[in-house]
């Protein structure tokens, strides 16, 4: 093999061991995909989504967001009976994780019309690390 391929094999494994060592299932959103299941419009139910800092690092959060096409169909909510319920801290921006702790948010979905409706929630670290995780409701008419 000459030189030229062995750089170029090096620079095609270091592409695809970063995302995956980035998205470790230790470090993530849980659960990944929430979904809102059938929820009749003009009802905005929530649910709780947890992020795990599992990189073995302290961990400063830089961005929570929510986009895609139904983008603006779900928001966070700040503050809930669902999220005061719980022991964990609201994750925000610029609150410090450290290592093997967890933080929740509440989404909440608004439902102004029937359709399927899906987005991502992601939250990224100061040092690069993200997370996300698939937003999905099935809205129907009210009868």
């Amino acid at each position: 093999m000459n030189h030229k391929k062995a750089i170029l094999m090096a620079v095609v494994g270091l592409a695809v061991a970063a995302p995956t060592a980035q998205a470790n299932a230790k470090n993530s959103i849980q659960p990944g995909r929430t979904f809102f299941h059938t929820v009749t419009a003009g009802q905005h139910p929530n649910k709780l989504v947890i992020l795990h800092n599992g990189t073995g690092i302290i961990q400063q959060i830089n961005h929570i967001g929510i986009a895609g096409s139904g983008g603006y169909v779900f928001t966070l909510a700040a503050n809930t009976v669902l999220l005061s319920s719980q022991k964990l801290p609201r994750c925000t921006v610029g609150m410090v994780l450290p290592a093997g702790t967890s933080c929740a948010m509440d989404v909440r979905v608004h439902t102004t019309r029937p359709g399927w409706w899906r987005s991502v929630l992601s939250v990224t670290y100061t040092s690069g690390n993200f997370n996300s995780g698939e937003l999905e409701a099935h809205v129907v008419a009210a009868s």
